[in-house]
């Protein structure tokens, strides 16, 4: 008797817990307190949207005793997408998505503990791909691509911890050579080579800690 009793008094819990999860409030009724979101000068569970004055949703999150918790989505004016993530307790955490107005993706990324964290890849609005490459903590990481919208490569910075570290290549709209050189510590370090359209070595330059020799 007493465990069914239990087992009452914990669905009953679980139900109640739900549908406070699953109110849904618009943005004016709730009073925000340093980050934390009240309802009627209590803690907010629940959905919490706005829309556009035509009456189209413009956003919608997740929140969890206050705090941002689960999924962010808003909304262009006309309906589209314009972005999603996943927040965990406050933080920004997994898959980020970001599109332009007429559906095609802008931004694939993702975040871990509140920071840019993985691989990231933006496109034109054509859909070509415009950049690529890694964070790691919040800071750019390893090899970082940029490419015209005709899909030749702009240029290819190495980055460390944040920072330009390593060779440096930059090329024209045709594919040729512009620029070759390194960094270190963000500052252009050694002999930078500079070539025309054509191909033809215009100059070399030799650089210290970003001065010219």
């Amino acid at each position: 008797m007493k465990n069914a009793i239990y087992l009452l008094l914990v669905a009953i819990s679980v139900i109640q817990l739900s549908c406070q999860k699953n109110e849904k409030v618009h943005v004016t009724e709730i009073e925000n307190r340093d980050g934390v979101v009240y309802l009627n000068g209590e803690k907010y569970s629940g959905i919490v949207f706005e829309n556009y004055d035509n009456d189209q949703l413009k956003n919608h999150w997740s929140i969890t005793e206050g705090i941002a918790d689960g999924t962010y989505e808003q909304y262009y004016k006309n309906g589209e997408l314009n972005q999603k993530m996943t927040w965990n307790k406050g933080k920004k955490e997994g898959p980020f998505e970001k599109y332009y107005d007429n559906g095609q993706i802008e931004i694939k990324s993702s975040f871990k503990d509140d920071n840019k964290n993985g691989d990231f890849e933006t496109y034109y609005k054509n859909g070509q791909l415009w950049k690529k490459g890694y964070y790691d903590a919040g800071n750019l990481d390893g090899s970082i691509e940029e490419y015209y919208e005709n899909g030749q490569l702009i240029q290819n910075i190495t980055w460390q911890n944040g920072k330009k570290e390593g060779p440096f290549e930059q090329y024209y709209k045709n594919g040729q050579l512009k620029l070759i050189g390194y960094y270190t510590e963000n500052n252009r370090n050694g002999t930078f080579e500079f070539y025309n359209e054509n191909g033809e070595l215009v100059e070399k330059v030799v650089y210290e800690n970003g001065n010219k020799q």
